[in-house]
């Protein structure tokens, strides 16, 4: 059965990609949560005929201690991010003549699939990673043109979480190239 197909043209010598993906964007760095450092209540009034009003302070020597109030913590914050690209992307490189009955032929197919995420911490530190499952070739060949040439295998792993049943299958690669006619 046929999973999927793709077809990209390209000149000899120059790298042609397609890409059939949506972007994850995700958090790797994250900044600590934490209490602040003060906490204080003041409260300003006007008095009559007086342009600044007075501030009066309140005795905190009673308030909760810090750690008492997670109300006021700030959570985890993420500082930096990373993009993966989610679908299917193929990259190639010919490089040939028109008199000739082969091409030399760089290429990376890859289907990445996001799986889900996993988390760790808790409360305000609590935070997530995705999870990813790739399938990727990354080879040359040199192929006879109009012939269908066995790249390799794109299994799913044996433990994949889209599909449990990847250990029983296998995916195989193949490309066809042929010149295209002006």
């Amino acid at each position: 059965r046929q999973e999927s197909f793709t077809l990209l043209r390209s000149k000899s010598g120059q790298k042609a990609v397609t890409e059939s993906i949506s972007e994850s964007i995700y958090p790797t760095e994250w900044e600590v949560p934490e209490l602040p450092n003060t906490v204080g209540v003041a409260i300003t009034r006007a008095k009559p005929g007086e342009e600044k009003a007075a501030v009066l302070d309140f005795d905190l020597t009673n308030a909760p201690d810090l750690s008492a109030i997670s109300g006021i913590q700030t959570p985890a914050t993420p500082k930096a991010f990373e993009t993966r690209n989610v679908g299917v992307t193929l990259e190639i490189e010919p490089t040939s003549n028109q008199q000739s009955t082969v091409i030399d032929l760089r290429l990376v197919p890859e289907i990445v699939t996001l799986v889900g995420r996993s988390g760790w911490g808790q409360g305000g530190a609590r935070a997530e990673m995705p999870t990813f499952e790739s399938q990727r070739i990354n080879t040359a060949a040199t192929v006879r043109v109009g012939e269908p040439y066995f790249l390799g295998t794109m299994s799913r792993p044996p433990v994949s979480e889209v599909d449990p049943d990847s250990a029983n299958r296998v995916w195989f690669a193949f490309v066809t190239a042929t010149f295209a006619k002006p």
